[in-house]
């Protein structure tokens, strides 16, 4: 049985919009997590995408309006929304979503 440090690997990540695969969640899902800091660009993906914020506070545009995440929420991207995460300082998060969505991922230091 793994277990995972995921607030302090968050911690430790130097690069904003760059996510760190943690863990596989069976053949088709993963967990990574990612740090935010000022605005990413709009984007939409195929399938769901689950948010959850560990550190900081994210504000996602998300088809033309605009949610806040605080430390402790969630949010969950419905497949074929238009969104772009915003944020004024920084955040930290935990993502899950089906394998492939995320193009380009960071190796685990």
């Amino acid at each position: 049985m793994a277990k995972y440090s995921v607030l302090k690997r968050a911690r430790g990540i130097k690069h904003v919009f760059r996510p760190i695969e943690i863990a596989d969640i069976d053949t088709e899902y993963h967990a990574f997590i990612v740090r935010y800091s000022g605005d990413y660009i709009p984007h939409s993906h195929d399938l769901d995408e689950f948010v959850y914020i560990l550190e900081g506070a994210l504000n996602v545009e998300i088809d033309g309006r605009d949610v806040e995440v605080r430390q402790g929420e969630a949010i969950l991207i419905p497949a074929g929304a238009v969104h772009r995460p915003r944020c004024k300082n920084f955040a930290l998060g935990l993502v899950m979503e089906h394998k492939g969505l995320q193009k380009q991922m960071e190796s685990q230091d």
